[in-house]
């Protein structure tokens, strides 16, 4: 037996879903102009800049890190102001490449590339590491077989360290 409604379609009624099928197109077609996103979303990537770069020893503050995203001179280590930039240059980048749908390697090395030009002590920026290094009872060694090392389960985890990509192994 099928679904029997209790109404009956009148005039009134059809005017009434008329109505409502017309503010559905209305709302759809409108777009929202919200003044203030633009300024929320330049707030947002400053306080993150200054607070990816802070905690990794970085001793520039908001208001410089502002000021540098405004292209200002600011009295700092050269290192400093350049860690601050690439940040700003990273997130840009990141944003650019929203709307892809699969993340590559040679998109980690060119985000890491962005990062890491001219502050890495060590190294080659866009590219895994090769040294060997130990942190506790971890080994950080070089990815350049990373297929291999996902197919096998032999990753324990993964961690980035600002200027260098790390891969972390037990």
């Amino acid at each position: 037996m099928s679904y029997q409604p209790e109404f009956t379609i009148t005039l009134p009624l059809l005017a009434r879903v008329e109505g409502i099928a017309a503010l559905r197109e209305r709302i759809q077609g409108a777009t929202v102009q919200v003044p203030w996103i633009p300024a929320v979303q330049k707030d947002t990537r400053a306080r993150n800049t200054h607070s990816s770069t802070a905690i990794e020893g970085n001793p520039l503050t908001l208001e410089e890190v502002r000021a540098l995203e405004e292209g200002a001179t600011v009295a700092a280590p050269v290192r400093a102001r350049r860690e601050v930039l690439n940040d700003f240059a990273a997130l840009r980048h990141v944003e650019k490449q929203a709307g892809k749908k699969r993340v590559t390697h040679e998109d980690l090395f060119r985000l890491h590339a962005i990062i890491a030009g001219e502050v890495m002590d060590q190294g080659e920026a866009g590219r895994y590491q090769t040294m060997r290094e130990r942190m506790g009872q971890l080994s950080i060694r070089a990815a350049q077989k990373l297929g291999e090392l996902v197919a096998a389960k032999k990753i324990g985890s993964q961690g980035v360290k600002r200027g260098t990509v790390y891969l972390w192994t037990k």
